[in-house]
């Protein structure tokens, strides 16, 4: 399939990158199974059986204490305002409906993956952007102090470009948050990701008082084949509403996913998140950055280190949707930058991402298909 000028949104890139002989678009969980996951794949018929028998509310406690205790989340191991969904674009549409029930207008990070604005959107809530340097230490008083908009909503760690904030910044931001009467929406669904260590969110958060609404989701990190969980928590005073609106779309999630989810978190809390998850990200990240080192694609966040990874094209000639036309005809799928920000696509035109949670040998060919069409064209031969 030919891309011709810009399609509508991401996820119609991503559809296209999937059928490509390397895809590096979406940025699911696609690494290969380790050793000890492959064991847990051996069990399946005995995880079903289980499953079946099973209580699902012991299903739910059991995966959401395995979850936390791996986030390093002590108190949302014991907080039971925690829903759960199939997926973290369910959860955010169930944001997005409290929101519109609410009339609440919202400030949206800005550049983040686009369906959240797309969401949004489609249930009437009026955004604005939040840039990433909005958060930083000499400007958050400030951009707080002039927000009209009832909630903020950020990413951390911030797909596409990694962006994270320390402990004291989200300090500032709850307390901030108390200060003006603002919601806090988080979409933490990149955590396992991040290298800093962990503390614990929840417990500032439910000190604090404020209302707030906290998206996680498994599908980023463990290769399930897309079998995943989302889980949604909030504040008490939000419960009663978003718990309403959940009942009228989902009974719940599969007690035989919970129960594999599960296997996945323990075995990762067991092994360890550096040979579990990101070993394989590591070393596509660093392949390529080899694979682009002066080419004219530049990594934006040299300290990034999700599961993807954010180049600049140095070259104002060429837009993003050119490269990922170009890749596509190679069988090389990719993903535009334009979109990523969602109220001027102008800005992420000289942007691409490229997803790292692959096979490390698949990826090695992914590179190397990149690095020789990005040769071609520097030797204006494209």
């Amino acid at each position: 399939m030919k891309i011709v000028g810009r399609l509508p949104n991401l996820t119609r890139y991503e559809s296209i990158g999937i059928n490509q002989l390397y895809n590096v678009a979406d940025g699911h969980a696609h690494q290969p199974q380790t050793p000890t996951q492959r064991q847990i794949v051996g069990r399946l018929p005995e995880l079903f059986d289980e499953a079946e028998t099973a209580k699902q509310g012991e299903l739910e406690e059991a995966f959401r204490h395995a979850f936390y205790a791996l986030a390093g989340q002590r108190t949302a191991e014991r907080l039971e305002r925690t829903l759960f969904c199939y997926s973290a674009s369910l959860s955010t549409d169930l944001i997005a409906t409290y929101l519109n029930a609410r009339g609440l207008s919202v400030a949206l990070l800005h550049p983040c993956f686009d369906n959240l604005a797309t969401l949004l959107r489609r249930r009437n809530v009026a955004l604005t952007t939040l840039r990433e340097e909005d958060l930083g230490p000499d400007r958050v008083d400030r951009t707080f102090a002039e927000l009209r908009e009832d909630a903020v909503f950020i990413t951390l760690p911030n797909n596409p470009t990694g962006f994270e904030l320390p402990r004291e910044a989200w300090e500032r931001i709850v307390a901030l948050c108390g200060r003006y009467g603002k919601l806090l929406i988080v979409d933490c669904t990149f955590r396992f990701f991040s290298r800093t260590p962990a503390w614990d969110q929840y417990e500032l958060l439910e000190q604090s008082k404020i209302s707030y609404l906290m998206v996680e989701d498994t599908g980023k990190t463990w290769p399930t084949q897309d079998l995943k969980c989302s889980i949604l928590a909030m504040s008490e005073d939000l419960e009663a509403d978003v718990l309403e609106l959940h009942n009228d779309i989902l009974l719940n999630v599969s007690p035989f996913i919970l129960r594999l989810l599960t296997e996945y978190v323990k075995d990762t809390a067991r092994e360890g998140l550096a040979s579990s998850i990101w070993e394989p990200i590591d070393r596509n990240r660093a392949a390529l950055r080899e694979a682009v080192r002066g080419s004219g694609l530049i990594a934006v966040n040299p300290a990034s280190n999700i599961s993807v990874e954010w180049l600049r094209i140095a070259d104002p000639q060429i837009r993003s949707v050119d490269l990922v036309d170009r890749f596509q005809r190679l069988g090389l799928g990719i993903l535009p930058g334009d979109h990523f920000y969602w109220q001027d696509h102008g800005i992420g035109e000289r942007y691409i991402r490229i997803a790292l949670a692959r096979c490390p040998d698949m990826f090695a060919k992914a590179c190397a298909v990149l690095k020789s069409a990005v040769a071609v064209d520097e030797a204006g031969q494209a």
